[in-house]
């Protein structure tokens, strides 16, 4: 199976907030602002790269 540049390029953005949502220079989650910085910045993006991209391979699956 070969691997078209779309799912790269979902991979490689999950993979990047993946490493952005684990970086030790962000704030902790133990304060407020900490947890914000790591929702808007990482969790949020992450969750919408998976899911949209998931959602959008798996179209292409189908409508082959």
């Amino acid at each position: 199976m070969k691997i078209k540049k779309s799912e790269k390029i979902w991979l490689g953005l999950v993979l990047f907030f993946f490493i952005m949502y684990n970086m030790p220079f962000l704030p902790a989650y133990n304060s407020m602002a900490g947890t914000l910085i790591h929702g808007a910045l990482t969790l949020i993006p992450l969750w919408i790269c998976v899911y949209a991209g998931l959602f959008k391979l798996s179209k292409k699956e189908e409508d082959k």
